[in-house]
């Protein structure tokens, strides 16, 4: 499966696939001012979408904020379709909770994202890697208390003080 979709004619700027419930660990990377707020709540919320979204590794949620947060002044669509510029990106406002879900119901998606015919090659395989790094849920979701919190200042600092192998 490519994970990307091409549907000529219907419009629809994305397309969700239903998955299985992921196994084991996730990761929700957010701002430092919403910790106290989720950690009382006991729950991730969905943010003016249908589901909140995680990723399945710290590597992921990395990636994942390289190709959005960190892309301080480059255009995005907020929740609303609106266009908006990505703002100055400060390590230290950000942290990652790794979460142990609660069981509960509720349906589990990736986004796949669409392209028009005759998108570059390197935006579809961009495309296709952004959509398989997120993994939704539809409503929102329960952890169990006392996730473990990474702060993203010293993971980048990790990450650029271990050195990468290559093959």
């Amino acid at each position: 499966m490519t994970g990307i979709s091409h549907h000529k004619g219907q419009g629809n700027p994305m397309v969700y696939e239903r998955i299985d419930r992921p196994k084991g660990l996730l990761y929700h990377y957010t701002k430092r001012e919403n910790i106290e707020p989720i950690l009382q709540d006991g729950r991730i919320r969905k943010f003016k979408d249908r589901e909140c979204w995680f990723c399945a590794s710290l590597e992921d949620t990395l990636r994942l904020m390289e190709l959005t947060v960190m892309e301080e002044g480059k255009l995005y669509y907020d929740t609303n379709g609106l266009p908006r510029r990505y703002p100055k990106f400060i390590p230290e406002e950000y942290v990652v909770l790794e979460l142990s879900p609660r069981y509960q119901n509720g349906d589990w998606v990736i986004w796949n994202q669409e392209f028009p015919d005759g998108a570059p090659e390197e935006i579809q395989k961009l495309g296709e890697e952004f959509s398989h790094l997120k993994i939704g849920f539809r409503g929102d979701l329960r952890f169990y208390e006392n996730p473990n919190i990474y702060e993203v200042a010293e993971l980048l600092q990790e990450q650029t003080q271990t050195p990468q192998i290559t093959m």
